[in-house]
């Protein structure tokens, strides 16, 4: 095993980022007649809210949206929320956000504030009133989040930015990738036990950053193995990743 990271984000912290940027979010409708809606269950955007709840937007023609409006009480439902890294490396998806909770409409509000990127024409707001939450992520596993530490808790600052920063190292830095992941495997005692003695990464992928720092994906010709690089301190705003990310690489430059 690698030195485990002197700091990493919580859970309530981590599970907030994967509800406003997961890659997917997949609502269903408990006991709802999968014939109505054939296929995959439906897509939806989600929003986190002050209070806990969690703001859902779904098709107006939407077999979620027929579901709810006639229902007279809340619905039980269960969100999948699903996070996969932006490059292609080997076990791409990074983690999973499962929500259990009882599901209603929101009338009366416009998803325009919620949801700036889509048009509000084509989508109708629904509540979600979260019981049970449990995760699963490059971290580690979570089988019961509290909704209300989730609630108080803030998104990585770095989480809007994270694609296109992963897809700019991949891209234009793999030099200078590979030369890092290496040295994950320099340690006093040897490699770690999972990684062959003697086999070198014939390539490293980034396949996580948050405000922390980066994690890095080893490729050998037979194993696979993930190294952490921690920030010398947390970052507080994106505006800060340049500095810290060239600390980060500085010893690679040298070589």
């Amino acid at each position: 095993m690698l030195p485990q990271p002197a700091r990493r984000p919580s859970a309530a912290e981590r599970a907030r980022t994967l509800l406003e940027f997961a890659s997917s979010v997949v609502l269903d409708v408990r006991g709802a007649d999968l014939a109505a809606r054939p296929g995959l269950p439906p897509l939806a955007a989600c929003a986190p809210r002050p209070d806990g709840t969690v703001a859902l937007l779904v098709g107006r023609e939407s077999a979620l949206h027929r579901i709810t409006a006639l229902a007279r009480e809340p619905l039980a439902a269960a969100l999948d929320c699903v996070d996969v890294a932006p490059v292609a490396v080997p076990h791409r998806v990074r983690g999973r956000l499962a929500v259990r909770g009882l599901l209603s409409r929101s009338p009366g509000e416009h998803p325009a504030a919620l949801f700036p990127h889509h048009h509000g024409h084509d989508g109708v707001l629904l509540r979600l009133v979260p019981e049970h939450l449990a995760l699963d992520d490059l971290w580690g596993s979570e089988c019961c989040v509290d909704p209300a530490e989730v609630a108080a808790a803030s998104s990585d600052p770095v989480a809007a930015e994270e694609a296109g920063l992963l897809q700019h190292l991949a891209a234009a830095h793999a030099e200078q990738l590979l030369l890092l992941g290496a040295s994950a495997l320099d340690l006093p005692d040897g490699p770690p036990r999972n990684w062959p003695a003697g086999e070198h990464p014939h390539a490293v992928r980034p396949i996580a950053l948050d405000r922390h720092g980066l994690r890095l994906r080893l490729l050998g010709p037979h194993s696979v193995l993930d190294a952490r690089f921690d920030f010398p301190r947390p970052i507080s705003h994106p505006a800060e990743l340049p500095e810290a990310m060239h600390r980060l690489f500085l010893p690679t430059l040298a070589r």
